[in-house]
């Protein structure tokens, strides 16, 4: 991760550049992940949840559309 900085460039177009090209390389993210330990039964347990989540958002989607249509 590097910006290159001319000295005609003022420094907070320096500092947001860098901020753009840590946010795209996933930085802070990485740092994140190494900072907490989380065991994988809960990273399963998150994505069991969200896709829980779009599985009952499609039921009452399909419920509402059966029952508009009449069809019972």
């Amino acid at each position: 991760m590097s910006v290159v900085v001319h000295q005609d460039k003022p420094l907070d177009l320096a500092l947001r550049l860098l901020w753009r090209e840590a946010n795209r390389e996933g930085v802070l993210q990485v740092r994140e992940a190494r900072r907490y330990y989380v065991p994988k039964s809960v990273i399963r347990h998150q994505k069991k949840k969200v896709y829980a989540k779009m599985k009952k958002r499609r039921r009452r989607l399909a419920r509402r559309l059966r029952s508009k249509n009449g069809n019972l």
